[in-house]
């Protein structure tokens, strides 16, 4: 059974979305995206596109959700990332994934989106992000309505692109550097990196004779 973390208050810690659940929470935004569309409701077409987005980005940029909501359409630029984290100050630029770029180049025609727009804006105002507040109300009903078991919030899906990047890389030093983690021991454990995890790669380690 896996082992229950608990942070320093006592509360249960959240964990990484199961990837079964999320690209079910995934599928749930195109359905309804496509409902909307049938129905000619251009609101729902984008607020499901929106959420969808939300999602997708989440689970491969790894940012904060703080940072993810701040995102703007120039922030991206021949084909990379450019922005600064709230919390740290610290600069983010990379080249994105040629499959995520077009994803993220669709996204931003089909919705005419323009420069200095927020890739995720509220119905409330004509340029505002929304809120983490809000952005949490859309993962936690997506995951009640897949049923996800486990506790879940905004970190969940960084915390996803985490743990795929550790288990397909087994690069656990270049993940510590990208979360800006001060140990390999805290990127274990942010990961919720536990002893049948441990057990499991080494049953399936074997070198041929």
């Amino acid at each position: 059974m896996p082992r229950v973390f608990r942070n320093k208050f006592g509360r249960k810690t959240v964990r990484p979305f199961k990837k079964q659940d999320l690209n079910s929470m995934i599928v749930i935004c195109k359905k309804n995206k496509n409902a909307a569309e049938e129905e000619e409701n251009k609101e729902q077409v984008y607020l499901w596109d929106r959420n969808y987005m939300i999602l997708h980005l989440g689970r491969n940029l790894a940012f904060r959700i703080e940072d993810l909501l701040q995102l703007k359409t120039d922030n991206f630029k021949n084909g990379g990332i450019y922005t600064r984290e709230f919390k740290t100050g610290k600069e983010q630029a990379f080249e994105l994934h040629p499959s995520l770029r077009k994803d993220l180049e669709d996204y931003i025609n089909r919705n005419k989106l323009v420069e200095g727009e927020y890739l995720f804006k509220s119905r409330k105002g004509t340029n505002i992000p929304i809120t983490r507040q809000r952005a949490w109300q859309i993962i936690k009903e997506l995951s009640d309505e897949v049923k996800v078991s486990y506790v879940v919030g905004c970190h969940s899906l960084r915390k996803y692109f985490a743990r795929e990047y550790y288990e397909q890389t087994g690069d656990l030093i270049g993940l510590k550097e990208m979360l800006n983690h001060s140990s390999e021991t805290v990127t274990l454990r942010y990961i919720c990196w536990e002893e049948d995890d441990k057990n499991i790669k080494r049953k399936n380690f074997y070198l041929g004779g």
